[in-house]
């Protein structure tokens, strides 16, 4: 992945930044102690202002600051390999420390908010980076990336400003995405996180006008930037060769991208209108020598809208999308994708989710057949989500089901993971993910399965 920032020893910070995190852990444990001891001769009066006093006389940084350091394992449970002479997948997988460091500071009115994230994979070390392709591990070793990075405040009492690196959400699902098409993805390890944490931050202009009840979000896109997909030798990546080039267009103001949101919200009801012109994140093969990939400028125009009633939560997307392109075939197409859903809360402590998309690609003909691009002319995704809280909301259990296809035929996955708060800025999960591969992405590699486990500190 392109990195914004000069390249450092990664390796080396984080090796120190973990020596430094066992010391926040032993001190951390020694005030944990002392705070619960301070707890106890406190009850024994009813006004404790001195805890009050402690409490502001904290240092102004934290005020400022935060973020936070994860250690993540991964293995993968079935034997197989991307290539010949290449390393067997079954075993271990990642083992990645990383960490991400936050700024936010206002000042009359205004907000400035900055991120950094970055991480070091130790696994291809211990399995020997001689065995993986050089793009593995460019992808998947290390990185150091400049994230969400912007100033916002108000310029009149009616318009307000946003300018820098964002992120912006469209649409209503958190499933499955058929409106959210400003921000690209990072399907690097696919079904580890949900939609939320795989959105890629975009250096925009965004101005929101309030019109009455009404509020116009007007964008203009600065930086091309698209999906980080499994790149070659990956047992994510589809192909047995290497994919082809990339022609990102210029940094123009001809190419710049816009996008509108018009939304209000009624009594129960929220809706919101879309228009955009962007570069299609996927892109389109060109037939030359080498293969290489264009990203066409294509239109959308889209609506979303939830309404809730009770313990119900209905959703509903609609998205037309025109200017799409394909190997082979010389003319533009058009496809429509729409979604319904439903969330269901009126369970103790649980939550049932359920969305249905569909995509329609019309005017399909039998050219688009042998395309490399694999268009449809309709395909179906189902998301089923159940989430319960136990043990006072300190144990999280979430059971992900994804299928696509009319019977999964394209492909399906479960997720099922534990997330337990063990202190206050602690946190462990566990997980577990089965991939039914059809004949989707992991069609050569056949059926497979995940572990992983997290710990994570948030500071």
């Amino acid at each position: 992945m392109m990195s914004c920032l000069q390249p450092v020893d990664l390796k080396k910070a984080c090796e120190r930044f973990a020596v430094a995190l066992a010391l926040i852990c032993c001190n951390g444990a020694a005030y944990a102690t002392e705070a619960d001891g301070l707890e106890d001769l406190l009850d024994d009066f009813e006004n404790p202002p001195v805890v009050q006093e402690e409490s502001a006389s904290s240092s102004p940084l934290t005020d400022y600051f935060s973020g936070y350091v994860e250690l993540f394992a991964a293995g993968n449970t079935t034997r197989f390999q991307t290539e010949p002479d290449k390393t067997d997948w079954q075993g271990l997988s990642s083992l990645r420390l990383e960490t991400m460091l936050e700024v936010d500071y206002q000042l009359a009115g205004w907000t400035f908010f900055g991120g950094v994230r970055g991480f070091y994979d130790f696994a291809y070390s211990i399995e020997g980076r001689d065995n993986f392709t050089s793009e593995v591990l460019g992808s998947y070793e290390e990185e150091l990336e400049l994230r969400e990075l912007y100033l916002q405040g108000s310029l009149t009492d009616h318009i307000d400003l946003k300018i820098g690196r964002q992120i912006v959400v469209w649409g209503r699902s958190d499933n499955i995405r058929v409106t959210d098409i400003l921000n690209p993805v990072d399907t690097r390890d696919m079904g580890i996180t949900d939609i939320e944490n795989i959105r890629l931050p975009l250096t925009m202009l965004k101005l929101d006008v309030f019109i009455g009840a009404w509020n116009l979000d007007l964008l203009s896109v600065l930086e091309h930037r698209y999906n980080e997909n499994p790149v070659y030798g990956h047992f994510f990546y589809p192909g047995s060769a290497a994919g082809p080039i990339d022609n990102e267009p210029d940094n123009t103001l001809e190419n710049c991208e816009i996008a509108m949101e018009l939304s209000r919200s009624f009594k129960g009801l929220d809706i919101s209108l879309y228009g955009a012109q962007f570069h299609d994140d996927e892109g389109t093969y060109l037939s030359t020598d080498p293969l290489t990939m264009e990203h066409e400028k294509i239109t959308m125009a889209g609506a979303s809208a939830s309404y809730a009633r009770g313990d119900m939560l209905y959703i509903a997307e609609l998205a037309n999308f025109r200017g799409l392109r394909f190997m082979t075939s010389d003319q533009d197409y058009a496809r429509t994708d729409f979604l319904i859903g439903l969330e269901y809360s009126g369970l103790s402590d649980t939550t049932i989710s359920l969305d249905y998309a569909r995509r329609y690609l019309h005017n399909y003909d039998s050219a688009l057949d042998t395309s490399p691009e694999n268009p449809k002319e309709t395909e179906n995704e189902v998301a089923l989500r159940i989430t319960r809280e136990c043990f006072h909301e300190r144990l999280e259990l979430t059971a992900l089901f994804l299928l696509n296809g009319d019977h999964g035929q394209h492909g399906a996955s479960q997720r099922f993971t534990a997330k337990y708060d063990v202190m206050d800025d602690w946190s462990a999960t566990a997980g577990l993910l089965l991939y039914q591969a059809g004949d989707g992405l992991l069609a050569a590699n056949g059926d497979t399965g995940r572990v992983y486990v997290q710990l994570r500190y948030d500071f």
